[in-house]
């Protein structure tokens, strides 16, 4: 029995991996969507689970595996890009904030799963989904650039030291998502190269969702082949 555990499933590639799954279930898998919001009718035989990242609940979040699995794989894909705005005026709380979603929750959840994982025998599979922000700096992204690259290296040492774990980081490029919207929202003040995203909009640059959620879903398979 393989488990398969999808966050930030509401909206996105993460609405786009959702139906996709869900469309090609198999009956030899768990399936476990995560999301802030409750988004669908649930899909007969997978499991829904309401949890904010950005709460003491989120990341208190428990997951059973349950005896019998032998793979288990975490699609690591809530987070978010606020706040947006200059290094020296970011807040203190909202840096923590940003450093919760994108990389402390998801981390405790990979810490949790380790643990579950060995206990029952079986492996662990992080598809953490990343982002360019997380190798260089972008201006007006301190607390995304931060965290994301936190996230990177913690996720990295996790797996380093246990050998059930294997860790990917994707990095899905730039979509046409509503993040992207909020990005070019942004004023230039703030954000200097705002105008390079509204290019790729412009340009029709953007890679679709449906289309990287597909790399996603052939990543999940090969890993369990």
């Amino acid at each position: 029995m393989n488990s398969i555990i999808l966050t930030g499933a509401n909206r996105g590639l993460g609405r786009e991996i959702h139906d996709i799954l869900t469309a090609r279930k198999s009956v030899l898998a768990k399936y476990t969507f995560i999301s802030r919001k409750l988004f669908c009718e649930p899909a007969l035989g997978c499991e829904y689970i309401q949890s904010d990242f950005g709460t003491e609940e989120g990341l208190n979040l428990q997951i059973n595996v349950e005896p019998g699995t032998e793979n288990v794989v975490l699609i690591s894909n809530a987070g978010t890009i606020d706040p947006i705005g200059r290094a020296e005026k970011i807040t203190t709380v909202e840096m923590e904030l940003s450093l919760r979603i994108n990389c402390i929750a998801p981390l405790a959840l990979v810490q949790q799963l380790t643990l579950k994982t060995k206990q029952v025998g079986a492996r662990l599979y992080v598809v953490n989904v990343s982002s360019g922000a997380a190798q260089a700096p972008i201006k007006g992204w301190m607390p995304y650039c931060t965290s994301k690259a936190a996230a990177v290296m913690a996720l990295n040492v996790l797996a380093f030291e246990n050998d059930n774990v294997l860790v990917h980081h994707f990095d899905p490029g730039v979509m046409d998502t509503d993040m992207q919207s909020h990005i070019r929202c942004q004023l230039a003040e703030i954000m200097p190269d705002v105008g390079l995203f509204q290019d790729f909009k412009n340009e029709h640059a953007l890679k679709s969702p449906d289309e990287v959620a597909e790399v996603v879903i052939k990543m999940v398979g090969d890993l369990l082949q």
